[in-house]
């Protein structure tokens, strides 16, 4: 071991990463949306993130489910059973079969319709009734109306004409043996005549002769299909004593258990739709939510998470800053830490911009807050707003847009707001000519060059566009604090914030998270910070 003198390494400030400090490698955290393959974890932190949705819209299911029996209440039933009998040898299974789809046809729903001088179609009454075998003989007809007497007629009428219509089936079978008979025993007489023709008898059987073979076969064919006839009369008969089982009558229903399996299919649909929504829009959702991945992005640390930040209060309330708003307790977090990060000292001036990714008004507040504090302790602030909305100067109470704006909230407190021309472009007003100094020089603003030579901090709110860039917020500071919310913006537009800074000389020096993730684990940083102290402390035991 050497007997060299262990020297510390020297903690690294800059914002700028290299490529040799490999902060997260190529690894992503289980928050970010998937290229291919979804995980259980991905699909458990997106419902966990967004347990409140399923939640309200069970309970919103559950509400039409208690609802649903008073504002569309359920079609009374009533249900008639038929004894029906079949053909001998035929398979009850399929005869069966048949009479269900027999009772469903148009015909009988239009005998049914004009019968009862209903105003419905077929295609209507269908709808309103089932036909339903309960065993090999018995069938069900089940009908629904809008009371159980009108329920109760349409089935009973519906059994009545199906089995007319059956007996009308059954009966129509006959008449093509009917038919077959006429002309076997035309043939036949024919046949006779032939025999006579040729000299014979047709009463002779021993007479053997063409004619004769003839005469046979005919009679033969008459007495098979008369045979046929009486087999069909017997199954007639037999199939004819169908008759109504059971007349028509109301079918039981509880009125609890009716509620409970609304109630239950509301909160279950509620439930599940919430779950597919969640699912869906963080498939589809490419919004950052892990610190982790913020950090990736942007390409700085992350090294403040907050929770929600207080609203800004509604008309008509005031919208400037209350003593509620600066003692919450996120507020005067985001304030501590920025104020950790302004560098004192006479020359240059002290300057911090905020940039706000997505939430202007958060910090309007936050960066009102701190302006408001180092005030109070006898400094002279500039604040200026650049951000397009007008929301912290709003907030410190300048309620009108133009050119610098002087504002004295409290006795004692100097704080000087600057708000650039609203018709002046996106651009106009936000660049300023530095000196050696960190001070405009030649900014063609009187007033604004008079508040920067008296200024003891200047503290600017900015947005950035790709359009604009980030060089006009070079002029008024080189250290920067970067606020993001989690899960509002993109990828994409976290990188391009970084970027454009970077572009435009800027150093990140912080990086703050608003309404961090709950199910987030993970620093953003420490994997980095970490692998430099065990660096470190390689270095050391190897000397």
């Amino acid at each position: 071991m050497s007997n060299q003198p262990y020297t510390e390494q020297p903690y690294r400030s800059d914002q700028v990463w290299d490529d040799d400090d490999d902060l997260f490698a190529d690894e992503r955290s289980s928050a970010f949306p998937p290229d291919s393959l979804v995980t259980f974890r991905f699909l458990r932190d997106a419902i966990r993130r967004h347990l409140r949705i399923p939640l309200v819209l069970a309970v919103v299911g559950l509400a039409l489910g208690l609802a649903m029996p008073t504002l569309l209440p359920a079609a009374d039933f009533s249900s008639a059973r038929i004894l029906l009998t079949h053909r001998d040898g035929d398979d009850p299974a399929r005869a069966m079969a048949t009479d269900v789809s027999l009772v469903t046809t148009h015909t009988v729903a239009l005998r049914v319709i004009d019968r009862l001088k209903l105003p419905e179609t077929p295609d209507d009454l269908l709808k309103q009734y089932t036909a339903t075998a309960l065993t090999d003989r018995v069938l069900e007809i089940k009908v629904g109306a809008e009371t159980s007497d009108e329920a109760t007629r349409i089935a009973t009428v519906i059994a009545q004409t199906y089995l007319t219509f059956r007996k009308q089936q059954i009966a129509q079978q006959e008449v093509p043996l009917r038919r077959d008979l006429v002309t076997a025993m035309a043939a036949a007489t024919d046949a006779q005549a032939a025999v006579r023709a040729a000299g014979g008898d047709p009463d002779d059987p021993d007479l053997n002769s063409p004619e004769m073979a003839t005469l046979g076969v005919a009679n033969d064919r008459v007495k098979y299909i008369q045979q046929q006839i009486i087999d069909q009369e017997v199954a007639a008969s037999r199939m004819n004593s169908s008759r109504l089982l059971d007349e028509a009558a109301p079918v039981p229903v509880s009125a609890k258990r009716t509620l409970a399996i609304s109630v239950v299919s509301g909160l279950m649909a509620g439930l599940f739709i919430g779950l597919g929504f969640v699912v869906v829009r963080a498939l589809l959702s490419d919004k950052l939510w892990k610190r982790r991945d913020i950090a990736k992005s942007l390409g700085a640390r992350i090294r403040l998470s907050t929770g929600r930040p207080p609203r800004m209060r509604w008309w008509p309330f005031p919208a400037y800053l209350s003593k509620s708003q600066q003692q919450h307790p996120e507020i005067r977090l985001m304030v501590q830490h920025l104020d950790q990060h302004i560098y004192w000292g006479k020359v240059p001036t002290p300057a911090l911009a905020v940039v706000s990714v997505d939430d202007v008004p958060a910090c309007a507040l936050a960066v009102a807050s701190l302006a408001l504090s180092v005030a109070r302790e006898g400094k002279h602030v500039l604040v200026a707003d650049l951000t397009g909305t007008g929301h912290l100067a709003a907030t410190l109470g300048v309620k009108t847009t133009g050119t610098h704006e002087s504002l004295f909230s409290e006795p004692g407190t100097r704080l000087d707001v600057y708000l650039p021309e609203s018709d002046g472009g996106p651009v106009e007003g936000c660049y300023l000519r530095l000196g050696d100094n960190n001070r405009p020089t030649e900014s063609g603003n009187i007033s604004l060059d008079a508040a920067w030579d008296v200024a003891d901090l200047v503290l600017t709110l900015a947005t950035l566009t790709p359009a604009l860039g980030a060089d006009h917020l070079a002029t008024w500071a080189s250290r920067t604090a970067v606020v993001v919310t989690s899960g509002r913006s993109t990828a994409t537009k976290i990188h391009a914030t970084g970027e454009m800074l970077r572009l435009a000389g800027l150093q990140i020096d912080t990086a703050i998270v608003l309404r961090a993730d709950r199910t987030d684990e993970g620093v953003g940083v420490a994997e980095a910070e970490a692998g430099s102290s065990r660096t470190g402390d390689v270095e050391m035991f190897g000397r």
